[in-house]
């Protein structure tokens, strides 16, 4: 498939980089700040990309520019980070952006655009509970995702097949590697995923405390339990793309599988 990658130079973006290029992906990455993605990898991935295309991911005019010029097929969003509540908020202005522009491609040829927009595992439920997750949060602590949620479920998936990636903690497989280079082959991934609720959900005793139990129970599991490699979490998106569309109009979680999960 012909993707549009936004936030290339980002943890989780760098490794959808190498993710999509192993998966056979026609990649062309659209970031602000061309001297970092030349400094994040080597000479050889990046010979290997289609286009490297400089804008803002908030232009949803210049995105739609790019989708055009190199024929996408598939947007991946994994760009912006969270800012201090206070401040105007990113991550739902550029999935804005992302997702009026691939509605505007997908119209004009006829037939709808694929997409993966980042939102938070927040605005995910918990099996047998009908809020969700930052229901019982602080507000602040999810709006920002919660917000890319709001632009993106109001969109039918007949103008955009869309799919939330509900993003819980990552880290590095190897936190010293600076540069990075291209896969042998695709870094299978070991994630538990599901669409719609956190997957296999885990209470701890806290959250028989009356009360406040089940907020803190809530912020433990999250921490402790809902954690991956942003490596799997990039194979996942790549090769859900080679796929049958499975979680198209869904919000999907994931955590790592465990020896007790299988």
């Amino acid at each position: 498939m012909r993707i549009l990658l936004l936030g290339a130079t980002g943890s989780l973006g760098s490794r959808c980089v190498q993710a999509l290029l192993a998966h056979n992906h026609t990649l062309t990455v659209y970031v602000r700040n061309p001297a970092k993605l030349r400094s994040m990898f080597t000479p050889s991935l990046l010979a290997r990309l289609d286009a490297v295309v400089i804008g803002d991911a908030t232009d949803a005019q210049a995105i739609a520019k790019a989708l055009r010029e190199h024929d996408i097929e598939g947007i991946v969003d994994v760009a912006g980070n969270q800012v201090l509540p206070w401040k105007e908020y990113a991550l739902p202005k550029i999935a804005r952006a992302a997702t009026e522009a691939a509605i505007t491609v997908g119209g004009e040829r006829g037939r709808p655009l694929r997409a993966w927009i980042t939102s938070g595992m927040g605005v995910l439920r918990i099996p047998g509970e009908k809020w969700m997750i930052q229901d019982y949060m602080f507000r602040a602590a999810g709006a920002q995702h919660d917000a890319t949620r709001q632009v993106v479920e109001a969109i039918p998936t007949s103008q955009l097949q869309w799919s939330l990636l509900c993003v819980g903690r990552m880290q590095d497989a190897d936190p010293k590697c600076k540069v990075h280079g291209l896969l042998d082959s695709p870094h299978p991934h070991n994630l538990l995923t599901e669409a719609t609720f956190a997957p296999r959900w885990e209470t701890t005793w806290v959250s028989k405390i009356p009360l406040v139990g089940i907020y803190v129970d809530i912020w433990i599991v999250i921490v402790t339990k809902y954690k991956a490699k942003y490596e799997e979490v990039a194979d996942f998106l790549a090769g859900d793309l080679v796929g049958e569309k499975k979680w198209v109009g869904m919000k999907v979680g994931y955590k790592q599988e465990n020896p007790k999960d299988a």
